[in-house]
């Protein structure tokens, strides 16, 4: 009995650390996954803005993966990071690739990065861009309340904008960013 109890306690310390320290390692702004917007066919680009608040304490170390939820599985999908912008745009594009044959509909996918990003302690921004053929919830959000940069998105026919101002509803997308060591 005492052994019993002496492993479950050694596992839940274990599992604990673990999750502790990859938490320690993501740039991240939602929670747990909730829904997901209902997004007409069409091109669409969600991202999460993380800023140089976000970023600084990873100053010096790398991003490696790009982590989301996906929803039915869109007919393209491309991970994106960009580097700091102006006003409510990204700059640069410092990463891309089309990742659609890896994807799996309905739970979180991780892409590492074939080239990792380099944290200059400035602004990121990590999208994930799709294309559906029909309406659909290809993105995932987590319930909110949202957070500023959470809920960024570009359609082709319009501009970058937050989905709050353009429904009102408080989510934030999720897509994470993990961060090496």
């Amino acid at each position: 009995m005492k052994t019993t109890y002496f492993l479950a306690l050694l596992s839940a310390v274990v599992l604990f650390g673990a999750c502790k320290k990859d938490s320690e390692n993501l740039l991240q702004l939602d929670g747990d996954n909730f829904s997901g917007p209902l997004l007409e066919a069409g091109a669409h680009e969600m991202a999460v803005r993380f800023t140089s608040d976000a970023t600084s304490r990873f100053q010096g170390k790398q991003l490696i993966s790009v982590r989301w939820f996906t929803g039915p599985r869109p007919a393209t999908t491309e991970v994106r990071v960009y580097g700091p912008g102006s006003g409510n745009t990204p700059g640069a594009l410092l990463f891309s690739k089309n990742v659609s044959s890896s994807v799996r509909p309905q739970s979180w996918n991780e892409y590492e990065l074939d080239t990792p990003v380099d944290i200059t302690g400035e602004e990121l921004w990590i999208s994930i861009a799709f294309t559906q053929t029909e309406s659909g919830q290809s993105i995932g959000c987590d319930s909110g309340p949202n957070k500023p940069g959470g809920d960024w998105l570009f359609s082709i026919d319009s501009e970058w904008r937050t989905y709050i101002q353009r429904t009102g509803e408080s989510v934030n997308w999720n897509i994470r960013g993990r961060v090496s060591e």
